[in-house]
């Protein structure tokens, strides 16, 4: 499945206000390298709806506190982890390309897709997990899914979040690894204190760096309402 998406742009990072003069710059890159469909080939829109919509089928919710099934029997008052899809075909490959590849402009289409199968929970603000301490990339792919929810659920974005210690990649990580991590891995802004939190993230395997998430933002205060993935790992 040789799935690349033909994009010239490599996400315009948003952490500054929009300006005239980078809205032209992105309009004449559009004009002479037009964006098309990775999966369909449709010019006009990174990901069009006809394959946007498909990449998403709802699955069942888990644990915040420990990754297990809904209703937890340890964690019975647990907020819950929810999932857009399984992690495979075309979803896994995009998932790849947006984290791998430098292909950002995928991570709000991806997290306006999501925010189309979920009813937009009652919460305060959306919560990206950070990018661990040294990734060699200059975006955020849980930033990018949360804007994406942003515009489709109308709550705002907060990077109000960071690593205390560098921490071996995930990806290459046994489940019993990946359990493995520091409780005291994360720490997050005081001014959470209070407010309700969604978690965002892309992948979720064991549910571990969610919760440790989780962890730190209750010890400020927060109240924790759940999580949003793109993708849940099945075991």
């Amino acid at each position: 499945m040789g799935l690349e998406p033909r994009s010239n742009l490599d996400f315009f990072r948003r952490r500054a206000p929009v300006t005239f003069l980078r809205e032209f710059f992105k309009l004449s890159l559009n004009l002479f390298w037009p964006v098309s469909c990775p999966i369909c080939g449709r010019l006009g829109t990174v990901l069009c709806e006809g394959c946007l919509t498909p990449l998403f089928r709802m699955q069942l919710p888990r644990c915040l506190s420990c990754g297990g099934s809904v209703p937890c029997p340890l964690h019975p008052n647990s907020p819950e982890i929810h999932s857009g899809a399984l992690y495979a075909g075309h979803m896994k490959i995009l998932i790849h390309q947006l984290k791998y590849k430098r292909f950002a402009s995928l991570g709000p289409r991806l997290g306006w897709g999501l925010g189309q199968v979920f009813t937009a929970p009652v919460a305060d603000l959306l919560l990206p997990v950070p990018l661990h301490l040294g990734s060699p990339r200059r975006y955020n792919q849980a930033e990018g899914i949360a804007l994406g929810l942003s515009r489709a659920w109308g709550l705002e974005v907060w990077n109000a979040a960071w690593w205390m210690r560098r921490v071996e990649a995930r990806v290459n990580l046994k489940r019993s690894e990946r359990r493995a991590l520091p409780s005291d891995v994360f720490e997050v802004d005081g001014r959470l204190k209070g407010l309700r939190v969604l978690l965002v993230d892309d992948v979720s395997t064991t549910g571990t760096t969610l919760s440790r998430l989780a962890s730190a933002c209750r010890k400020k205060g927060a109240v924790v309402v759940g999580a949003y993935v793109l993708a849940h790992v099945p075991a």
